[in-house]
């Protein structure tokens, strides 16, 4: 069982579509291609959404929502190397200049 958080345009809100749903880690969706059961509940009265935090939406209201996504245990090791093929780690972040030789100074 997993919990995904996921957005859904305030107009569909209702609706049972998924093509409208923003996943907030969009590797859950994966999980959901694999789900024996998922349930989406509305949690926007538990929530607060100023307007600073939908503008990723393009202007869209987005209301946000929870999924339960309930699959197969034996179905959780496939799903992790798709996870790993479908996203890479990155490449390592160059650190600043100076970064490397502070992390290796003594504190005194």
């Amino acid at each position: 069982i997993i919990i995904c958080k996921l957005y859904k345009p305030k107009n569909l809100a209702g609706a049972a579509s998924n093509e409208a749903c923003l996943f907030t880690n969009p590797e859950e969706e994966l999980f959901v291609g694999e789900s024996e059961l998922c349930i989406d509940y509305d949690v926007s009265a538990e929530t607060s959404l100023d307007a600073s935090s939908t503008n990723w939406t393009e202007g869209v209201e987005m209301t946000p929502w929870r999924r339960i996504v309930v699959f197969k245990a034996d179905k959780l090791e496939p799903l992790i190397r798709s996870i790993r093929d479908a996203f890479p780690p990155s490449a390592q972040a160059t650190p600043a200049p100076g970064a490397a030789a502070a992390a290796a100074a003594p504190l005194m």
